[in-house]
């Protein structure tokens, strides 16, 4: 195990609740090509929070808070050991009765989630904590008890389940550059994608000015384009200002990819100097531009384009106004 799969291992041991879900989620679809996240409403997600190899494999998450008195009580194996139960309750349609009687329940919510024709052979139960061998006893007797009980309307009678910690999610793939950036950088990515979604900043007057007067020359020369033309002149200028967002995002959270992001700019603004020397027609300049920026920032970030593809486009649209892209002739 190297030493990013021992800090991912370490890091979704710390995940609990909502996060941990939508980390192991996000694992889960990085490794299954058809991995299928299962909405919880309306009216509860039937035990399932994923599916995958067409359907016919469960994922349950959850991500219980360690705290220093569950772990010396041993009451955290007993939360996991009931919240799993109850899972495994819904896929199988049972309910209980009484201390141990299993009686036959049909919700038809399993049915809205698989479909007709399809029958679980898998479930795989993911816990953020996973360090007590009696976990695995108490859960296999339980569900060798509910398949005897159940209809098996949606569980095949030959379905095996097991059990997944932090360990055995690193185990799946290699942890790659994407899946350490994400983990490294979850919270931050929520706080932008809350940060994209708000009125972004006034873009600065002068630049914009400029900005603008580049795009208004380009209808002028050519009025038979002026709709392409606009069109572009809106998708950039709207990315500049989620680009802004962004930028006072990474500068208040996180220093390191703000420094990347500020070697990618210089790098960038250097770039669009010499292109504009040469004299290029507006298009080539921009999609000329458009390539460095987007390459130097994958690089920087290494993200796979989870925050770069977001910035780039608003960085072609910065050097736009700011000079460095000048395709106007006198």
């Amino acid at each position: 195990m190297t030493a990013t799969d021992t800090e991912y291992e370490r890091f979704l041991g710390t995940l609990t609740g909502q996060d941990f879900q939508d980390e192991v989620c996000d694992r889960l679809r990085s490794v299954f090509r058809d991995f299928q996240r299962v909405p919880a409403k309306p009216q509860g997600d039937a035990g399932l929070d994923g599916l995958s190899h067409g359907s016919t494999c469960a994922y349950c998450c959850y991500g219980p808070e360690q705290t220093p008195a569950k772990l010396k009580a041993k009451g955290l194996k007993d939360e996991i050991v009931e919240k799993f139960r109850g899972d495994l309750l819904k896929l199988f349609e049972l309910q209980t009765s009484g201390k141990k009687k299993l009686t036959k329940t049909n919700t038809g919510a399993l049915a809205t989630v698989l479909g007709q024709g399809v029958k679980l052979t898998n479930v795989y139960l993911v816990v953020n904590w996973f360090e007590d061998k009696r976990i695995v006893g108490s859960l296999n007797s339980s569900f060798r008890d509910y398949a005897k009980a159940s209809a098996c309307a949606f569980v095949s009678k030959g379905a095996q389940m097991t059990i997944w910690g932090p360990k055995d999610l690193v185990g799946l793939s290699l942890v790659d550059d994407v899946t350490r950036f994400r983990a490294e950088n979850r919270t931050l990515l929520a706080k932008v994608k809350v940060a994209a979604a708000s009125t972004p900043p006034p873009l600065p007057s002068p630049a914009l000015a400029d900005f603008d007067a580049k795009f208004d020359w380009l209808v002028s020369q050519d009025p038979g384009k002026a709709v392409n033309t606009n069109r572009l002149r809106e998708h950039f200028r709207k990315a500049w200002g989620t680009a802004l967002l962004l930028d006072q995002q990474l500068s208040a959270e996180s220093v390191r990819l703000h420094e990347a992001l500020e070697a990618a700019r210089a790098a960038a603004t250097t770039a669009a100097d010499l292109r504009s020397l040469q004299g290029l027609p507006a298009s080539a300049l921009i999609a000329a531009t458009r390539d460095d920026i987007h390459k130097h920032l994958l690089l920087a970030f290494a993200d796979g384009g989870m925050l770069s593809t977001g910035i780039a486009d608003g960085e072609v649209a910065r050097l736009i106004g700011e000079c460095p892209l000048e395709w106007r002739k006198p």
